[in-house]
C-alpha cells in the first residue's frame, strides 16, 4: 500500500526490519506511532495491524489470505521502538499459521494468532444481512474534536465515521446496538490491514445501556474472522457498513459482537471481543 497513507507509514516494516532467528522465526524491530492514541497507550485495532503486518512481510505463500486474527492484550504499550517476535507454526500447502508476541523492553504488550489460506471450493451463502443504514452522504460525520466525550481519543482523528445505527455516544437507548459507516479520512482504500485496524475504531456498543455505575471497557481479547479475500474492486472513497452488538455481559466482563460489510451489502468480516468493566476513577 502507498506509504502517503497514515496507516501504512504508521505500520511500515521492511525486510532490512527482521532477522531469522532460526527455523520459522523471526525477530522484527518495528515502531510503534504516536498517532494511534487512546487514553492508555495505542489503540488496539492498530496495534493488532502492527503485528499482521509482521506476519504478512515473513509470510512466504504469496496465495494465502488472511482468514482470522485473534489477538490478546497483555499491557500497554507507549509511542517508540518495540520488536516482534513471530513463530510460524504451520506453513502448507491450503494454510498457514503464525504467532507472533509484541514487545518493548521486558514488557509483554501483545500476542497474535494469525491464520491464513487459500481459497478453497466455490461454495458460498450469507444469512446475514446488511442492517437498515441510511446512505454514508446523508450522515454527518462525527466532529469528536469539539465534544467532551470520553471517547473524543486522538486516533479518531484518522476515521470518517458517521452514525446511523442506535444511539450517538451520548445519547442511551438500552439496546446495545450501534453502527453507521466508517472509512479513513485520507480515503486509504480497504483491505484486510484497514479492516483490521477499522474492527477496533467504533466506540463500544455498551455505552448504549444504561448501567448502574460508570465504567471503561479495556479489551482483553479480540478476533476478526476475514471472508472476503479480494478487495481489489473497493475504491478510495468506500465506506465500511458496521454493526455492533452487547448482547451478555456477566460478573464484570462483556462480550461485543461486530460485522462489517461492503456498501453493496457483502459481509467482509465478522469480529468478537472480550472486555473487562472496569470502575472509571475521577
Amino acid at each position: 500500500m502507498d506509504q502517503h497513507f497514515q496507516l501504512d507509514r504508521d505500520l511500515k516494516i521492511s525486510p532490512t526490519d527482521a532477522t531469522q532467528t532460526g527455523d520459522n522465526r523471526w525477530l522484527v524491530s518495528v515502531t510503534i506511532s504516536d498517532q494511534w492514541q487512546v487514553i492508555v497507550g495505542p489503540n488496539g485495532g492498530y496495534l493488532s495491524a502492527l503485528l499482521l503486518a509482521g506476519v504478512k512481510m515473513v509470510n512466504q505463500q504469496a496465495l494465502h489470505s488472511v482468514r482470522s486474527v485473534t489477538v490478546n492484550f497483555i499491557s500497554a504499550s507507549v509511542p517508540g521502538p518495540a520488536q516482534l517476535s513471530i513463530q510460524c507454526i504451520k506453513q502448507g500447502r491450503t494454510l498457514s499459521l503464525f504467532q507472533a508476541m509484541l514487545y518493548q523492553g521486558d514488557r509483554d504488550i501483545a500476542q497474535a494468532t494469525v491464520t491464513l489460506a487459500s481459497d478453497r471450493l466455490p461454495i458460498s451463502f450469507c444469512d446475514i444481512n446488511l442492517p437498515e443504514i441510511p446512505h454514508a452522504d446523508t450522515l454527518q460525520p462525527m466532529d469528536w474534536i469539539n465534544t467532551d466525550s470520553d471517547f473524543a481519543v486522538p486516533f479518531r482523528a484518522h476515521y470518517d465515521q458517521r452514525v446511523g445505527l442506535g444511539p450517538t455516544p451520548f445519547e442511551k437507548d438500552d439496546s446495545g446496538r450501534i453502527g453507521g459507516w466508517m472509512r479513513f479520512k485520507d480515503l486509504r482504500p480497504v483491505d484486510d490491514l484497514g479492516l483490521l485496524a477499522m474492527s477496533d475504531g467504533w466506540y463500544p456498543s455498551i455505552i448504549t445501556r444504561n448501567l448502574p455505575q460508570t465504567v471503561h471497557f479495556p479489551s482483553l481479547d479480540h478476533t476478526v474472522h476475514f471472508l472476503c479475500s479480494d478487495f481489489s474492486s473497493f475504491g478510495l472513497e468506500t465506506f465500511i457498513g458496521f454493526e455492533f452488538t452487547t448482547e451478555v455481559a456477566a460478573t464484570g466482563y462483556l462480550i461485543e459482537d461486530g460485522k462489517m460489510f461492503s456498501e453493496t451489502g457483502q459481509l467482509l468480516a465478522i469480529s468478537r471481543q472480550m472486555a473487562a468493566m472496569v470502575p472509571l476513577e475521577n
